[in-house]
């Protein structure tokens, strides 16, 4: 079915559709023609989103981890009041979420700071330093077992350290970790493997699955972001959740029940605004699943795969929902469904430029909702046909 969308302007939302339907499965994306086939760097889109909203000043929302991007960073720490090393670690990623969808702090009411200083020492390459860094991404409650094995190559190092979790089970987790001038700091994945920054001595074991091609991949690091989720869960009691990296019912459930603490919609879904409160809360301990009951089991989404209705209307009141304060919807983009699945790629006006983004949304019952995309891609379970869109990466 051919589906042509003209131009839509935020305010009112007007689409003209000259054929549309409800559609169970897969329905052909628009404009084929010169449409990316990947999602290419987007989690280092949606982080300059974010910082053009605050007023962090990331210019173009090209995807690129330049020097202006990496200054913007280092303004908005500023602003949170965060360590300003210009590295965008997991704190740092979940704090820039949450001020983005709630207007604050901006990076407007402080100046901005002096540009990054030339590092004192270059990377050092040992056990002690890296189990260091390890050690510091630990969550609360948890503790190593054993750090590595590891790979230094440059300024990144690969490192798989074992650690204990509540309830005295262990499990191995992939990290990332950069060099700040003094120490390893655990990274943001989804930002670094994107960036094309990270050697090629250590990219496919930290950012690709097994058996996966460098050239092609529909998911990174055997579901690493996963496990942290897991960990995180785990970490504020709404577990007990195995550190496995699958999304399954009891991570579902626990997922439901840390956002009724959060005092989320309590879904089951990890969109960002979930998973940046998880990430803010198992760093501060609060607000955790000991303090409320726990919900019931959430209701299978799979179970009314069948009736899910898959149009423009929808996709696009979910992108216009997730837009950060001051973006708009310039045009509708081409999009993809399969089940409770759907690619996405509006092109959204951010700060002065237009870029398309390539947005992975899921049914939650009523309507299509934004999810987190380095969770559910490499959990695996999305439908091939919308992977290849959502979820690959360029190399």
């Amino acid at each position: 079915m051919l589906v042509i969308l003209a131009a839509m302007d935020r305010r009112p939302l007007v689409m003209l559709v000259l054929a549309f339907a409800l559609v169970v499965g897969a329905v052909a994306p628009a404009g084929a023609t010169g449409t990316p086939s990947t999602s290419d760097a987007a989690g280092i889109q949606e982080l300059q989103r974010d910082l053009n909203a605050l007023g962090c000043n990331a210019g173009t929302v090209d995807g690129t981890l330049g020097p202006n991007t990496v200054q913007a960073v280092r303004w908005f720490q500023t602003a949170a009041k965060l360590d300003v090393d210009g590295i965008v670690g997991p704190a740092t990623t979940a704090a820039l979420t949450r001020a983005a969808a709630a207007g604050t702090p901006t990076c407007t009411g402080v100046p901005a700071p002096a540009p990054a200083p030339t590092p004192p020492a270059g990377p050092v390459c040992t056990v002690d330093q890296i189990r260091a860094g390890a050690q510091k991404a630990l969550l609360p409650n948890e503790t190593m077992v054993k750090s590595g094995p590891y790979q230094c190559a440059g300024d990144y190092v690969y490192n798989v350290p074992t650690v204990q979790v509540p309830g005295g089970r262990q499990t191995q987790v992939v990290e990332l970790m950069k060099w700040n001038g003094t120490g390893w700091q655990s990274v943001d994945r989804s930002i670094y493997c994107q960036a094309g920054s990270v050697p090629k001595a250590i990219y496919p074991q930290t950012c690709l699955g097994k058996g996966v091609s460098p050239s092609g991949n529909p998911g990174t690091s055997d579901a690493a972001q996963v496990q942290l989720m897991q960990r995180q869960l785990n970490a504020l009691g709404c577990g007990p959740v195995n550190v496995d990296g699958s999304f399954g019912p009891a991570t579902v459930a626990a997922v439901k029940w840390f956002q009724t603490a959060a005092k989320l919609n309590a879904d089951g879904l990890v969109g960002p605004l979930t998973s940046a409160a998880l990430t803010q809360a198992a760093i501060a301990g609060t607000p955790n699943c000991t303090q409320v009951p726990k919900p019931q089991t959430p209701t299978s989404i799979t179970t009314v795969a069948k009736n899910i209705p898959c149009t423009a209307a929808l996709l696009a009141a979910a992108a216009q929902a997730s837009l950060s304060p001051g973006e708009s919807i310039t045009k509708t983009g081409p999009y993809q469904c399969s089940g409770p699945w759907a690619y996405n790629a509006p092109t959204i006006k951010s700060g002065t430029t237009d870029a398309q983004i390539p947005l992975l949304m899921r049914w939650n019952a009523t309507a299509w909702q934004v999810v987190d995309r380095n969770a559910y891609c490499e959990a695996g379970g999305v439908p091939t046909v919308v992977a290849k869109l959502a979820c690959q990466t360029k190399t």
